[in-house]
């Protein structure tokens, strides 16, 4: 190749190459999301919306705006980028969250803050619907399906921090097979279930399993009706607190308080 053609294509490259390659003056090229970031921050969503339905909101207003403000900030990053001071900023809501959660826990069993029968109605109401989601099963196995694992990661967020409440695994199955064989499968998937929260921190105490089978298995003579009769089903029953005696403090005692927490 000789030197004009040479100089042509450099001279080509010098005008349009830079800006094709490179990022104008001043700019930052943006990275994608780490995926472990945003799945941290749909969880720490979640458990905004799980201390707003407990009442923070109302309770500790400074210290829900202020976890509020981090989760916010941390989205922000994630989503332009910026991996690394998301994460800084994920740690301080991590240590704000652990702060607000004991005082939380503190004002439930001690003050008249909160509206405990409101709030645990909701949470109950809450809890169930991540219980009854669809596709739990496939045909014939126990194995979690990944949607309904996810949905049992947010039910058991709530169950774990509700230890009064005594939860039943009711195992099912489609009318496939033999009615012997149809028990056992249930008993097992409502275990697998259970595993899952102990797994996740529920108090294995706090679980009973039992199975159905087939017995209650809706007409299935479709796959689509065969899919819905493979379920665990729960039911919550809630005892009174019992985790601690009731006091009632007067509000002017709190600052003090919290100061020990």
């Amino acid at each position: 190749m000789n030197s004009p053609l040479l100089l042509l294509i450099a001279l080509l490259l010098l005008l349009t190459g830079c800006s094709t390659f490179w990022p104008a003056q001043g700019e930052i090229p943006l990275s994608p999301p780490k995926q472990t970031q945003l799945h941290q921050l749909e969880h720490h969503q979640f458990e905004l919306q799980l201390l707003a339905t407990r009442g923070a909101k109302h309770c500790l207003p400074g210290q829900y705006i202020r976890l509020q403000n981090l989760y916010l900030k941390a989205r922000e990053e994630a989503l332009n980028g910026f991996d690394r001071d998301a994460e800084i900023t994920l740690l301080k809501y991590q240590t704000q969250n652990a702060v607000i959660q004991k005082q939380m826990d503190w004002l439930e069993y001690h003050t008249l803050c909160l509206d405990p029968n409101y709030s645990e109605v909701e949470l109950k109401e809450r809890f169930l619907l991540y219980m009854s989601v669809d596709n739990q099963f496939a045909s014939n196995k126990t194995t979690l399906l990944p949607d309904y694992q996810e949905s049992l990661r947010y039910a058991a967020g709530i169950i774990k921090r509700q230890e009064h409440w005594h939860l039943q695994l009711i195992g099912y199955t489609d009318s496939q097979g033999n009615e012997r064989n149809n028990y056992a499968l249930g008993l097992e998937r409502a275990n697998t279930v259970k595993d899952f929260f102990v797994e996740n921190g529920v108090d294995p105490n706090q679980i009973t399993v039992l199975s159905v089978g087939e017995t209650q298995a809706i007409d299935d003579n479709t796959l689509t009706k065969q899919l819905n009769n493979r379920k665990v089903e729960a039911r919550v029953l809630v005892e009174h607190h019992a985790q601690s005696i009731h006091r009632v403090f007067d509000i002017k005692d709190w600052h003090t308080i919290r100061d020990g927490l």
